[in-house]
């Protein structure tokens, strides 16, 4: 894929990327209660000393990341010398997603690319035990890492400590908290989605001036869903602790019939809950329907994550009550995963967290979504020459 082409539109959304495995496991539905965010863990950042001062550090939040991304690191090389002809198996929880069939497809070429290294990818097809023969398959082929992709690492423990034992490096993907390896695994790369959520928070407070009354709405399927709702939950009380907040849960498989109904309730029941925000736009998607349906597009804010080709665009339609969208840069993610791959396979510290660009997009700048190529919509390409940079061979 050439620097100047974007990936094919996405109908779903990024957080569908656990869509099948994770609805395997748990049980779908929308909780009965909101949460308080008073029953919450709070954030370790100390809370606004008032109202004033909470709107005043949410708005500078918000100035800053409705600005290009900039690179942030990493800045240490790593001698790629010796990856050449080294074997990676990549198993993705779904590549009929096309964003997932984006990033196997980028970061093979990367790897040829750079290091001559060949990637393998399986299609776990949504499967868990799918995923696991791509476990069983790797250690028989003494593959020299794998990387699995947008599954909880808890599911694979016992798989991880046979590629270990097998002398197999392992990498997770996409699990939501940058560092987070609790599972054994040798190294993850993530976007941040405790910093997505706080800046959905840090928005919430400016935009109503430190008046905002709201729903967060969950997906607990999804892995890194409750660290972005409890990253906005907490931003929230922390800037703006008269704010008042709940939580819903609408999992993978009620989105569409869920959220219409937990919009239109709402709407209905506590017209002064006006910021409504489901963790993806896809989850948001349905919900925006009966907004429309309702006329409420001018009395109600949306605001959700991922600026999805086909979604996002709504930003510009007020009927929608689509007024917010966080994107995360997902060619920026192929070069991080590209260089963590690197890192383990030559025996380098792995990166804790990447900081892969994150862009609020709002009224102030919508008119940045235009064209196929949504790349072009960050303003931001310098990670394509930092991470080569940094791949030395001497």
């Amino acid at each position: 894929m050439s620097r100047s082409s974007a990936h094919p539109k996405t109908g779903v959304v990024l957080a569908t990327v656990a869509i099948l495995a994770t609805g395997a496991l748990l049980a779908a539905g929308c909780s009965d209660e909101a949460t308080p965010t008073t029953a919450q863990t709070q954030s370790a950042a100390p809370a606004a000393s008032d109202s004033a001062a909470g709107v005043a550090e949410a708005q500078r939040i918000v100035d800053q990341y409705r600005q290009p991304p900039t690179w942030q690191g990493p800045d240490q090389p790593v001698n790629i010398a010796s990856v050449a002809g080294k074997r990676v198996t990549y198993i993705s929880v779904s590549n009929s997603i096309p964003v997932l069939k984006y990033w196997s497809d980028k970061v093979t070429g990367l790897l040829k690319q750079y290091g001559d290294v060949q990637l393998t990818v399986i299609d776990a097809k949504g499967s868990v035990d799918e995923a696991n023969k791509g476990f069983e398959q790797a250690i028989a082929r003494k593959v020299d890492a794998i990387v699995f992709l947008a599954l909880p690492p808890s599911l694979f423990q016992a798989q991880i400590t046979r590629a270990h034992a097998a002398g197999i490096k392992v990498i997770s993907a996409q699990t939501g908290v940058p560092g987070r390896l609790d599972a054994g695994q040798d190294a993850e790369v993530t976007f941040d989605y405790v910093k997505v959520g706080q800046i959905i928070g840090a928005w919430v407070v400016a935009d109503s001036q430190g008046k905002a009354k709201g729903m967060v709405v969950s997906s607990d399927d999804v892995p890194a869903s409750q660290p972005q709702a409890q990253g906005t939950l907490n931003e929230v009380k922390r800037l703006c602790p008269d704010c008042d907040m709940t939580m819903k849960d609408v999992q993978i498989p009620q989105w569409q019939n869920s959220m219409p109904s937990l919009f239109q309730t709402t709407l209905n029941s506590d017209p002064t809950r006006t910021y409504l925000l489901p963790l993806y736009d896809g989850q948001a998607l349905p919900g925006l329907g009966a907004i429309r349906t309702a006329g409420a597009g001018g009395k109600v804010t949306v605001g959700a994550f991922n600026a999805t080709p086909g979604i996002v665009e709504q930003l510009k339609d007020p009927a929608s009550g689509l007024k917010l969208e966080v994107g995360g840069h997902n060619e920026w993610w192929a070069y991080a995963c590209t260089d963590q791959i690197f890192r383990v396979l030559a025996g380098a510290a792995p990166v804790e967290n990447y900081h892969v660009g994150l862009r609020i997009f709002d009224s102030t700048n919508a008119d940045l979504i235009q064209g196929s190529d949504e790349f072009a919509w960050y303003q931001s390409t310098e990670y394509r020459d930092k991470f080569p940079a940094l791949w030395t061979k001497s």
